[in-house]
């Protein structure tokens, strides 16, 4: 897959590179060759068009040398480049920059106070290892608006339930619509869904006859 970053999404692509600037760059001004948010952009294209390693990022920018211009490369990264620049990089503000992109895109669809419904779903990523044990994702996505809202680790299936509380807590004020959360059984949790009622949201989770029947409603 191709994306047209000048023409197919020309708004959503220039909001995603805004918000990217927000990622500090680790490396001293001297000698830079690729920009950070370029490098990022790509990335983020390439994993959009299938790439899983850092070699396929690398090709993707030389089998597709249209999009090097708008990310202000010279080239494509090579793969030491890309293990070096994506290694340095935090991925706590990744992470926040990926937020705030989803948050603002949100509210530019209209739907910044309107009834938002996210589905919480976990799931093990392939290819995907952290001191030799694969990654585990806890994956927020919004029905309505079309959405991914976030993704963090959470180490594993058992985690899931201490991720989407956290998400829950964190989460409440930089996406004030959101009123409803789905769920399968596995994060059917009393604790989880206390937390839910205690920021005024509601939630749809799936039981089963292992689950806790009794579940906290909101008042």
């Amino acid at each position: 897959m191709v994306v047209d970053v000048e023409s197919s999404m020309p708004e959503e692509f220039a909001l995603l590179r805004e918000c990217f600037a927000s990622v500090r760059d680790f490396r001293k001004d001297r000698g830079k060759v690729h920009p950070l948010v370029g490098v990022l952009c790509l990335t983020v294209l390439a994993l959009m068009g299938g790439a899983r390693s850092l070699s396929d990022i690398s090709r993707y920018g030389k089998l597709h040398p249209e999009i090097l211009g708008p990310l202000k490369l010279r080239r494509s990264p090579s793969v030491p480049t890309l293990s070096r620049l994506l290694c340095g990089v935090s991925v706590n503000e990744v992470r926040a920059a990926l937020v705030q992109f989803a948050r603002q895109l949100n509210e530019r669809r209209g739907q910044k106070d309107g009834l938002l419904v996210a589905a919480a779903d976990g799931k093990t990523l392939k290819g995907a290892w952290e001191n030799g044990k694969q990654l585990h994702m806890l994956h927020l996505f919004a029905h309505n608006a079309a959405l991914a809202l976030d993704q963090v680790a959470v180490g594993h299936t058992a985690g899931e339930i201490k991720g989407a509380k956290d998400w829950i807590e964190q989460m409440g004020e930089q996406f004030p619509g959101l009123q409803i959360l789905t769920a399968d059984a596995r994060l059917a949790d009393r604790d989880l869904c206390q937390a839910i009622v205690d920021e005024q949201k509601d939630y749809v989770i799936r039981l089963k006859k292992t689950s806790q029947a009794c579940m906290p409603m909101p008042s």
